[in-house]
């Protein structure tokens, strides 16, 4: 088993996991849109990013694709996390402005 923690709270899981994967496991909810059942995850929407490391060491990567490690450190919804999803989303609804799904996804999150 895989120790670390997400969002504060240590937790456990498989060697292979993703940290979507884990996530959603533990009730954190992260946004994805290039996330299917059945597909092979590859990351290319970025709207599932999460903010790994700490201190200056921290970046930002995808959930999907990103492995679990033993002693990970993942924040699902920092500041940071937030306003690059945002920009994401801001990004995605200029290029598809008539896309529904997308549109619901900036609803959601208070992008206009």
């Amino acid at each position: 088993m895989i120790t670390f923690k997400l969002n504060g709270l240590v937790v456990e899981a498989e060697k292979g996991d993703t940290i979507l994967d884990v996530a959603r496991f533990y009730g954190f909810p992260i946004p994805t849109l290039c996330h299917m059942e059945g597909l092979s995850p590859y990351g290319a929407c970025r709207l599932c990013v999460v903010e790994i490391g700490e201190g200056p060491q921290t970046r930002l990567v995808t959930s999907c694709t990103y492995p679990v490690q033993d002693g990970l450190v993942v924040r699902t919804a920092s500041e940071r996390v937030v306003r690059a999803r945002k920009m994401i989303l801001e990004l995605l609804l200029a290029s598809c402005p008539q896309s529904k799904t997308i549109q619901d996804l900036a609803s959601a999150h208070e992008v206009r």
